[in-house]
């Protein structure tokens, strides 16, 4: 009876231990600055910028009331991050501190290949403000293996009139198979 005990502690054993392996685990892939800068654009009253070393800034001020509709040209941008993926991506967490972002300024996290083929998006709006982070599910999946890029940053709304600002400092881009 000692015996089948014993053998019976050793089968739970190895199962506990086969099912924490880091083989078991989901494989991650982590980035840190420098990023690559990605697109920013704005109109002749927004400030738009985002630097390698992970910070991202947009404001705008734009004093004329609208009569009937708002004008565009609400400031955006982005940093990117090149994954190289050979299996289907579970999911991709941006890692910031430093937020201070406005109501009116939205943090955007999106998963695209080189050929305009989206896989998803994360809108994080409303006040922001010092460490956090945002987590992407795909919705969609292509081939493998294939090259990824992930787009992460600030894009404002245009309001008429308006003053609003957002700065935040990326500093991790964790990409889960």
């Amino acid at each position: 009876m000692a015996r089948f005990v014993r053998l019976l502690a050793a089968v739970a054993l190895a199962a506990g231990v086969a099912a924490v392996s880091p083989a078991s685990a989901a494989p991650v892939k982590s980035y840190q600055a420098p990023f690559k800068v990605g697109a920013t654009g704005g109109d002749q009253f927004s400030y738009h910028s985002a630097n390698s070393n992970g910070t991202v800034t947009v404001a705008r001020v734009y004093p004329i009331p609208g009569v009937i509709n708002c004008t565009k040209g609400g400031p955006y941008a982005r940093l990117t991050v090149q994954h190289k993926a050979t299996r289907q991506v579970r999911k991709v967490v941006v890692s910031y501190s430093s937020a201070a972002v406005d109501n009116f300024t939205f943090l955007m996290v999106g998963l695209r290949d080189g050929r305009g083929h989206w896989y998803g998006t994360k809108t994080v709006r409303g006040f922001v403000a010092g460490s956090g982070s945002v987590t992407l599910l795909p919705d969609r999946q292509g081939g493998f293996p294939r090259p990824l890029i992930v787009e992460f940053g600030l894009q404002q709304s245009s309001a008429c009139p308006d003053a609003d600002e957002g700065t935040i400092q990326f500093t991790k881009v964790q990409v889960y198979s």
